[in-house]
């Protein structure tokens, strides 16, 4: 891993150790998983749409998110701009408190994103980071909605690419507010 994901990594695990050390008495740790709809859009490559998978580890507004995503190919006019994608996300996120069934998120992330160009044989792997902003609903007791957006910049690219991604999930912390 590069020095930029290892530290990433140590302040996640930095602020989980926080976060269970410190408000554990609130609210237990729990798990959510999901799957998501989006898009992916780089600069100079048609937009293309992306399916994931997602596993959450949460505690009172912390959460370490895992997230898998693939893409199908973006066809053109010109076959030498079609693409898929595939890759996962690793981060940190941070859900506001939950006020009136909504709440925003912040997520820092480790990404690996991959493009497998059509013209050639090999695939161009990059590595870096995500930056992630995020609104969520309350579907009922055990699910959540999120529509989330995702800056990924990394050195092994020129442009950023930019992702947007609704997601829907079961589990998670309870629901403190009015019956359903």
């Amino acid at each position: 891993m590069k020095f930029k994901q290892n530290l990433l990594l140590i302040i996640t695990t930095f602020f989980m150790l926080m976060s269970v050390e410190s408000q554990a008495g609130r609210q237990g740790i729990s798990f959510y998983y999901g799957l998501g709809l989006g898009a992916v859009a780089p600069t100079d490559f048609d937009v293309s749409a992306t399916g994931d998978l997602m596993f959450g580890i949460e505690e009172d507004g912390w959460a370490l998110e895992l997230i898998g995503y693939g893409s199908v190919e973006a066809g053109s006019n010109n076959s030498a701009v079609d693409y898929s994608v595939s890759g996962n996300h690793i981060g940190l996120a941070y859900r506001t408190i939950e006020k009136d069934g909504q709440w925003y998120k912040f997520k820092v992330s480790g990404t690996d994103m991959d493009f497998d160009l059509s013209n050639t044989t090999t695939d161009t792997v990059t590595s870096g980071n995500s930056y992630t902003f995020g609104w969520g609903m309350r579907m009922n007791r055990e699910a959540r909605l999120e529509i989330d957006y995702s800056y990924y910049k990394s050195d092994d690219l020129a442009d950023a690419v930019h992702m947007a991604t609704v997601r829907y999930f079961w589990g998670g912390s309870e629901y403190q507010g009015s019956s359903y």
